[in-house]
């Protein structure tokens, strides 16, 4: 499976005339957040790919305006085209009344809610967040740091691969594009980046169960 991971900065070769061309060859598209919810849906209108998205701390916009034709797995695990894929959007709370900011208490609130839906899944494949793990290329400012609390839900659950977005390109002269956690990929998506889904020789199939949670969840199924 070819996938598209975006964020952060919609990409001149998207937003424009040769759209169509740059997306022929992608079967998905994640995007890691912080992107005009307008840019996500002009993805749809030159594509078949599905476009899955996760809130960035810049999304507040989507409550009003939500990328149409778009679907959302912030909080969520949804399965398309056979692929599980957990979303948690937002980034670390550097302000205290902003939405799609989180304590790291609050994070790992968050992946405990699903554990349920994890037991009836069997797991998932694709780790789609906005912000990084902390310590693997994020930084020590608050605004720009990560969640210790992926570190573990990577390791328990071995997923294909992690989706990120937050840490932009411009940020850095030693911008990193992918990196590892415990054999695990883990992808910056700054802008865009195409990869191929990696091979994970001890997936395990969903289960029936989780099977029907995902087709109620996910009109892409």
């Amino acid at each position: 499976m070819r996938i598209l991971a975006i964020s952060d900065e919609p990409s001149g070769k998207l937003w424009g005339a040769g759209c169509r061309q740059e997306l022929e060859d992608v079967d998905l598209i994640l995007s890691a957040g912080d992107l005009p919810s307008s840019y996500l849906s002009f993805l749809t209108c030159f594509t078949n790919a599905p476009v899955v998205y996760v809130h960035g701390n810049h999304d507040d916009h989507y409550s009003q305006k939500p990328p149409e034709g778009c679907l959302s797995a912030d909080g969520k695990i949804v399965m398309v085209k056979g692929v599980r894929i957990l979303g948690l959007g937002g980034s670390f709370r550097y302000r205290p009344d902003a939405v799609n900011m989180y304590t790291e208490r609050e994070m790992a609130g968050r992946i405990a809610s699903l554990r349920g839906r994890l037991r009836a899944t069997g797991g998932f494949d694709i780790l789609l967040t906005h912000s990084p793990i902390r310590g693997l290329g994020d930084e020590d400012h608050p605004s720009h740091r990560g969640f210790e609390c992926f570190g573990p839900l990577l390791d328990k659950y071995r997923p294909a691969v992690m989706v990120h977005g937050h840490m932009h390109q411009a940020y850095t002269a030693f911008f990193k594009r992918e990196r590892d956690f415990n054999g695990i990929p883990v992808i910056n998506a700054s802008t865009a980046f195409k990869f191929d889904l990696p091979e994970t020789p001890d997936r395990r199939a969903p289960s029936r169960r989780g099977l029907r949670l995902m087709e109620k969840a996910s009109r892409f199924d």
